[in-house]
């Protein structure tokens, strides 16, 4: 244990809140510490999870009209819509994500559609309902929708 300690006091870096500088001190309590610019310039990460998906939100669009009227902006959140759900997944961008249903499924049109229809058979445990009672041409234009949610 105290070999971890010593080699915890004897290389310590730390970054200085203004500026983005490192500063390095070979030893605790050396009193010269080296100021050392990063070697790469710091890039401004965007994340597109913070804007309004890419879809149309014009609620008499179809995809964005069912899954309203059936009751999932209830649990779901897309922003820039109704749908403002805490209970379940932001969908905002769910059709940029490789998998849905926790990476138990590819993200198809085809899968989202089974997911929203039967849920627990997909992933046990889901807390999310299944909806296999809407018209099967319902299921498959939510699912749509949500797909185009980039």
């Amino acid at each position: 244990m105290s070999a971890n300690i010593g080699l915890l006091a004897g290389c310590a870096f730390w970054l200085l809140a203004k500026g983005g500088n490192w500063v390095a001190a070979e030893e605790l309590g050396h009193q010269r510490a080296q100021i050392v610019k990063p070697p790469i310039a710091p890039i401004a990460l965007t994340a597109p999870q913070l804007q309004g998906p890419t879809a149309s939100q014009d609620p008499s669009a179809g995809g964005l009209f069912l899954f309203l009227r059936n009751g999932c902006g209830a649990c779901h959140t897309i922003r820039g819509t109704e749908a403002d759900g805490t209970i379940g997944p932001d969908l905002s961008h769910v059709g940029s994500r490789r998998a849905i249903g926790a990476g138990v499924l590819p993200n198809t049109d085809e899968a989202i559609a089974r997911f929203i229809a039967r849920p627990d058979l997909l992933k046990p445990g889901v807390k999310m309902p299944a909806f296999d009672m809407l018209p099967q041409t319902e299921i498959q234009t939510i699912a749509r929708y949500l797909k185009a949610l980039q």
